[in-house]
């Protein structure tokens, strides 16, 4: 399914989370150090502010046409609580490939769900005005940071 224009730049975003998603679920003891870095420096040059843009943009706008406790916010809200938890616990110190392979399934399961459950359901929801209100706002927050391309 196409994403509007609107929703293109978290969508963009959502397919570095993805890659990250991937390294994650695919690390070996090898290279864990590595990956909870880069996951790490993902979550510092992108996550952040992408979870911000989706919880002070993207959820009040479709809030006006759900209520605030619909299923898939809270859904969304609360993994992205889960996924600050789980990098403050790498921050804090070496992880196990397991504790990886767990973060990178539920990195993929989060950003799965928003782009095949959540934004279409946003898209359906506003109306032309508001969504494209809502993409000029978030256009214009995605070009003050680039996500990491490895």
């Amino acid at each position: 399914m196409q994403r509007s224009h609107e929703l293109a730049p978290l969508s963009r975003e959502h397919h570095v989370a993805l890659e990250v998603a991937l390294r994650l679920r695919r690390t070996t003891a090898d290279d864990a150090d590595a990956v909870r870095a880069a996951f790490l420096e993902f979550f510092e040059d992108e996550a952040r502010e992408h979870f911000r843009a989706e919880e002070e943009l993207l959820l009040p706008a479709f809030a006006r046409h759900a209520p605030a406790d619909d299923p898939d916010v809270v859904r969304v809200l609360v993994e992205h609580v889960e996924i600050r938890r789980r990098a403050a616990d790498l921050a804090a110190g070496p992880a196990g490939v397991e504790e990886l392979h767990e973060l990178g399934e539920l990195l993929n399961g989060h950003v799965r769900h928003e782009e095949r459950t959540l934004f279409p359901r946003v898209e359906a929801a506003l109306s032309d005005g508001e969504l494209a209100a809502l993409g000029a706002v978030l256009s214009a927050e995605g070009g003050a940071h680039r996500p990491p391309r490895r």
